[in-house]
């Protein structure tokens, strides 16, 4: 998994990673990733809301849908050790 800068993202949305500047770079368990995405989106969620988070990003809302389902999947499928006391998305 890697962090890519490319100059213009509306205009280098659909290059391949190898177009672009190599920021970062981690190898990481499809379950530590899933557990960090889910605790990221939650907090983002926790944090302005979903009203709050439209207001912000305009042009989506946050997706919530979305967010409960790579947590179902997340506690179905990985053997994560990390502790899960998030809430659920309402």
């Amino acid at each position: 998994m890697g962090i890519y800068l490319f100059p213009d993202m509306f205009k280098s949305f659909n290059l391949p990673d190898d177009d672009g500047e190599l920021l970062w770079r981690s190898v990481q368990s499809r379950s530590t990733i899933g557990h960090v995405v889910m605790e990221a989106a939650q907090g983002v969620l926790e944090l302005h809301g979903e009203d709050g988070y439209l207001k912000k990003w305009v042009q989506h809302p946050f997706p919530v849908a979305e967010l409960r389902e790579l947590r179902r999947l997340h506690l179905e499928r990985d053997a994560c050790d990390l502790p899960h006391e998030l809430s659920p998305p309402e």
